[in-house]
C-alpha cells in the first residue's frame, strides 16, 4: 500500500512536468512563420536607434518605444525616406513568458534592419508610429 501511495504523487508530478515541457515547446510559431511575417511587413528599413523609452506593465511586460532614424529603405508602404524619424512600438517580457520569440531590447546606437507595420491609424499619435511585424525576429543587426 505504501508503494502505491508514493507512486501516485510521483506520477502526478511527472505528468505536470511533461505538460509544462510540451506547452513550452509548442508555444513557438510554426516553421516559416517569421519569414512570412517579415515578407509581409509593410516597411523594411535600415534604422539607427536614437532613443529608448521603457514602461513596466505589471510585473512581467515592459512596453518599449524606440525613436529611430531611417538610414535606408528597402520597401516602405507609407513612403518613408532616409533621414525620417519614426517611433517603433515594441515590448519585452521580463520573466515567465510563453509564446512567439521575445523582442529584443535594443540600445541607443543600435543599427540594423527593422520589419515594421504602420501602427493603428486611429491612434492619436499614429503619424510616424510603427509596430514590430515579426515578434522577436522584427530586428536584424547589420553586419
Amino acid at each position: 500500500m505504501k508503494t502505491c501511495r508514493l507512486r501516485i504523487p510521483l506520477l502526478l508530478v511527472a505528468v505536470h512536468v511533461l505538460l509544462a515541457l510540451v506547452t513550452t515547446a509548442s508555444a513557438e510559431l510554426p516553421p516559416g512563420s517569421y519569414e512570412k511575417l517579415k515578407a509581409d511587413a509593410q516597411e523594411k528599413l535600415k534604422v539607427r536607434i536614437v532613443a529608448v523609452e521603457e514602461k513596466m506593465q505589471g510585473d512581467r511586460r515592459l512596453d518599449v518605444q524606440f525613436t529611430a532614424e531611417v538610414l535606408g529603405v528597402e520597401r516602405s508602404k507609407s513612403g518613408l525616406r532616409p533621414g525620417d524619424k519614426i517611433q517603433i512600438k515594441s515590448y519585452h517580457w521580463t520573466k515567465g513568458y510563453v509564446g512567439p520569440k521575445n523582442p529584443s531590447l535594443l540600445p541607443v546606437g543600435w543599427v540594423g534592419i527593422a520589419y515594421l507595420n504602420k501602427a493603428d491609424g486611429n491612434a492619436k499619435d499614429a503619424g510616424k508610429v510603427y509596430s514590430i511585424a515579426a515578434y522577436g525576429d522584427s530586428f536584424e543587426e547589420s553586419r
